[in-house]
């Protein structure tokens, strides 16, 4: 039974109430116990979102976004070329997957190429870089979409060059012979490079290299390697571990004269791997600077291409360098960013283990030997930092990285201090039920996207596939919205050759649009979709243990349409939870002006809802009377039907606490 103090109730133990909820600036909050929750924040926001001055509006409805694929898509990207937008689609045809490209929304249209033949469940990505869009997904080797000629150019693998042969000259095989030295060689094409070839024989000679002349050297020959277009020449005195001498092309004769001249390359060894064919990247970047090619692998190398060309061989600049390589890191991203002094440099991303891993900042370095230069990766770890479970879902907005760490949602600042060292701030410190909630093993499906100063998130809640969309306002102090229930495998703001912004979603293999004007309010497809706006719990002291007589709750609604109801509960001095009134607004309404759908882009996320034929009223108050004595207050406001719309100005609660009154709970 709740206590309830002997003394008399007089008018000088009263408190009159007026509890004024006209802004939600914190949004959304589930860290905060009820009765402690800060009554500008929300409990719920399903298929809410915030708006104007703090207050909550009904998200957009969805409506299709131009031709719909035919086939299964299994991933998406975009280009430009000739001064026109495009979208690049992988799709499943037949068990196969093939590219297609849409424009404004039109038909999609078949990328040519022989083969266009990928894995036909691996998502795949696409970055261009001039006129070519690489493709990788995990799975299959390198490829690129020429963009001139609209085709699929997959490179060929070039086989391991036999082992060469190394003849001494005279001057250095007479006497006593006390060195050994041995050759091997690789073919390099476009891309990549071959695995070495098996080291030569030994070379036995009387003088050490760096005391060689033109006179006293090693003739090194070897065999042809079709489609090669350089070949790349290792030496040194023990046969498992040669490095780089010299990469030549256009040769008359397959043959190399080592004088000693050159010294070795100490930062590249002969490789056991072949990458002519295209490394199988997880992950791409393009840099904006000069059109370098980065990639990942899930062997944790970071593969770096000659600026402006697609090829990663040691020609030109080319080459890979191991990020904790054998290490309990995944190396998974790679994207342009900064330093914590701000100095443009590629960013690569690890994930570890519980919500860990590590930032990395890669430089290009020179050094001279004789008279090469010679250019090297040079890794830095950024202090501090954790990094992304989910590359998809790793955005890039108002010069931050914001991301999943699988335990949290993290962005990167710059700590003020002697070096500016780059830090990750928590951001879902707020939300960290539903954080916890999160699938690990599928938070890799994640998807992000920035648009109008928000940055979206469909995110696997619970499920091993993206089942919720939540957003953080930066425009807000970074305020959290969540829920939005909607399955989106993927999703991506499209610009079309109008000018306008589309912000499309992928769901049940269907392009959406969100969308205000043209569409029915509280429809996704025409299908109606259910809103709730809730706060838990209104108390009436600071410890929240006084018990009070709640006159009226008031909730007023701003352009109100459709069907809106308003609930409320309570505790009671009994310590039950009751339905303490219910309150609702109705008006039938339907749309004029909007004519038949097309894809001409004039309708856009955030436009007005369109006028209505009716007279409908442009505010309306909802009232609730709730009774009997009640230690804390929830309230509501919730649609289930088509054209619903409101904007949540206020909600205003009038009562009396009796603070002689104290509640006890159940005992």
């Amino acid at each position: 039974m709740p206590y309830i103090a002997p003394q008399s109730n007089k008018k000088r133990n009263r408190k009159i109430l007026n509890i004024h909820q006209n802004e939600f600036s914190k949004g959304y909050i589930s860290t905060f116990e009820n009765s402690r929750r800060p009554r500008n924040s929300l409990s719920d926001m399903t298929n809410m979102e915030l708006v104007q001055d703090n207050i909550a509006r009904p998200r957009p409805s969805l409506v299709l976004y131009g031709d719909q694929p035919a086939y299964t898509v299994i991933g998406r990207g975009r280009f430009r070329y000739n001064g026109q937008r495009g979208l690049l689609f992988m799709l499943n045809v037949g068990g196969t997957g093939k590219i297609y490209k849409q424009i404004d929304g039109g038909e999609f249209t078949l990328i040519g190429g022989v083969p266009n033949s990928f894995d036909d469940e691996a998502w795949a990505g696409f970055a261009q870089s001039k006129n070519k869009v690489y493709i990788y997904n995990s799975v299959d080797n390198l490829g690129y979409i020429d963009l001139s000629t609209d085709t699929v150019v997959d490179y060929t693998a070039l086989a391991t060059p036999s082992a060469p042969t190394g003849t001494a000259a005279a001057g250095l095989i007479s006497g006593t012979k006390n060195f050994n030295y041995y050759y091997k060689v690789t073919a390099n094409n476009a891309v990549g490079e071959s695995a070495a070839s098996p080291a030569s024989t030994a070379v036995n000679v009387n003088t050490d290299r760096d005391n060689w002349s033109v006179t006293n050297s090693v003739t090194v020959t070897w065999s042809l390697v079709a489609g090669a277009t350089s070949y790349t020449i290792y030496g040194g005195t023990v046969p498992e571990h040669l490095n780089e001498i010299i990469t030549l092309s256009n040769l008359a004769t397959l043959s190399w004269v080592d004088d000693g001249a050159l010294t070795l390359n100490p930062f590249k060894e002969a490789p056991a791997s072949n990458s002519t064919q295209g490394a199988v990247f997880t992950w791409m970047y393009v840099d904006k600077r000069n059109s370098q090619v980065f990639g990942v692998t899930a062997d944790n190398k970071l593969y770096y291409s000659a600026p402006g060309t697609g090829d990663f061989s040691s020609l030109n600049g080319g080459g890979s360098v191991p990020v904790d390589e054998g290490g309990d890191t995944i190396l998974n991203f790679v994207d342009g960013f900064r330093t914590g002094k701000g100095d443009p440099v590629i960013t690569t991303s690890s994930r570890g283990a519980a919500g860990k891993g590590s930032l990395n900042h890669i430089t290009f370095e020179t050094a001279t030997y004789g008279d090469q230069i010679i250019v090297y990766p040079n890794i830095l770890e950024a202090n501090g930092q954790s990094g992304t479970y989910a590359p998809r879902a790793t955005v890039k907005a108002r010069d931050s990285l914001i991301y999943p760490t699988g335990d949290n949602f993290k962005s990167t600042g710059t700590s003020q201090n002697i070096m500016n060292i780059l830090t990750t701030n928590t951001l879902s410190t707020l939300i960290t039920p539903d954080v916890d909630k999160l699938t690990l093993g599928s938070l890799d499906k994640a998807v992000g996207v920035e648009y109008q100063d928000k940055v979206y998130f469909a995110l696997p809640v619970g499920s091993t596939e993206n089942n919720e969309i939540w957003y953080i306002d930066m425009s807000r102090k970074n305020t959290w919205v969540l829920r939005w229930p909607l399955a989106a495998k993927d999703m991506w703001l499209y610009e079309d050759n109008a000018g306008y912004t589309h912000f499309c979603v992928l769901i049940d293999n269907q392009i959406l649009e969100f969308t205000r004007k043209g569409s029915t309010p509280t429809t996704d497809n025409g299908v109606p979709f259910s809103t709730r706006l809730a706060f838990s719990s209104l108390v009436w002291d600071d410890d929240g243990v006084t018990l009070a007589s709640i006159r009226n709750m008031y909730f007023k609604l701003i352009n109100p349409r459709g069907l809106i109801q308003a609930n409320a509960y309570g505790i009671t001095k009994g310590g039950i939870s009751a339905n303490t009134g219910t309150d609702s607004y109705s008006v039938e309404v339907s749309f004029t002006g909007i004519g038949e759908w097309d894809y001409s882009g004039d309708y856009m996320y955030g436009d007005d809802i369109g006028d209505v034929e009716t007279y409908a009223r442009s505010a309306a108050v909802l009232v609730i009377k709730p009774k009997g004595l009640l230690n804390q207050l929830d309230w509501e406001l919730v649609t289930e039907t088509a054209g619903c719309d409101y904007l949540s100005s206020a909600v205003n609660t009038r009562g009396v606490a009796h603070d002689d009154l104290i509640y006890r709970g159940n005992t």
